[in-house]
């Protein structure tokens, strides 16, 4: 709880871009997925694609939609993300976030890209260890 403050008190996360800020990249959400999506923020992004909350109003709450590019393009890649998804959806506990839905192509010759949904969470695990300045280096090793 105290750690939540803590988080909540510094004003928001470093890097993180608000929608009306964001690229023009983010159109892609309402194109593949053929919801009403309103982007709220860009999370990260980096040359393997970009992450971004969104608020669906079909369902009307907020959610992650990671998007990897050119999937398929790298084998070690393709491998990667395939034992990310496996292991999420496996992986059963309140602190580890929950993949909601993967978001498939139109066709099999559309398929380039990748479009995970994840639940939203409030903080992530980089930012717990970086507000937490009374961790030690045993914290850190557990906490990995």
């Amino acid at each position: 709880e105290v750690l939540i403050k803590k988080l909540k008190n510094r004003g928001g996360v470093p890097g993180r871009t608000h929608a009306g800020k964001a690229s023009a990249d983010v159109d892609f959400f309402h194109k593949i997925w053929g919801r009403e999506l309103r982007v709220e923020e860009v999370i990260g992004k980096g040359s393997y694609g970009f992450i971004c909350s969104v608020y669906d109003t079909h369902l009307s709450e907020k959610v992650v939609i990671k998007k990897i590019n050119d999937i398929l393009e790298h084998v070690s890649n393709a491998t990667r993300s395939l034992r990310e998804i496996k292991l999420l959806r496996l992986l059963h506990h309140p602190d580890i976030v929950k993949v909601k839905h993967i978001i498939l192509p139109p066709s099999r010759r559309e398929f380039k890209d990748k479009y995970i949904v994840f639940e939203l969470m409030e903080f992530d695990l980089h930012q717990v260890i970086k507000a937490n300045d009374d961790l030690t280096p045993e914290h850190y090793q557990i906490e990995a």
